[in-house]
């Protein structure tokens, strides 16, 4: 008798252990699941920042070009703003007085 109960207690034992591993097996399927799906999400996620990173980057290089564009156009401005700077404004005085005295020979050339 007392064997019957030691089979029919091992029996119930073997029954929750494999119960319990049922559970656990449940429990790690779902697990997975949502892991998967969160995977998948996530997946999606970093492709969408690459393509946003992507474009960012085609827009930075864009800016970079019109920056350079604009310091190249820069510097030739201010390269002709120093040439016409460097460039006489009007008549040295000493060409000043030489039509000076020329004008004065000239109009006592007229009064004689």
């Amino acid at each position: 008798m007392l064997t019957l109960y030691k089979v029919i207690f091992m029996n119930e034992r073997i029954q929750k252990s494999i119960d319990s591993i049922i559970t656990k097996i449940n429990s790690l399927k779902k697990n997975y699941e949502l892991l998967k799906t969160r995977n998948e999400s996530m997946t999606e996620e970093i492709q969408s920042f690459k393509e946003q990173l992507h474009e960012r980057m085609l827009r930075e290089q864009e800016l970079v070009e019109t920056i350079e564009k604009l310091n190249h156009d820069l510097k030739m401005a201010q390269n002709q703003v120093i040439e016409l700077s460097d460039r006489p404004t009007g008549r040295s005085s000493e060409e000043i007085d030489e039509l000076v005295k020329e004008i004065d020979y000239c109009i006592e050339q007229l009064k004689k």
